[in-house]
């Protein structure tokens, strides 16, 4: 039996992953922005763990070479 995989098929998962990181960066990225005006006793922490979790998902995707320019 010859199964071929359906490069489209993956390319479409490839977008979809890309689309969603993508949109999960942005989202942390405008949340440290509010977060850097806000007076909460813990934001740097908060900061810190959205800062890594930015870090992770655009290190996956330069690992994936889905990264833009």
């Amino acid at each position: 039996m010859n199964i071929k995989p359906n490069i489209h098929q993956f390319d479409s998962y490839r977008n979809h992953v890309n689309e969603r990181l993508v949109n999960e960066v942005n989202v942390l990225q405008e949340r440290v922005k509010q977060l850097q005006f806000s007076t909460s006793i813990n934001r740097e922490e908060i900061i810190s763990v959205y800062q890594k979790m930015i870090d992770q998902k655009q290190h996956f995707m330069r690992d994936w070479e889905m990264a833009k320019g």
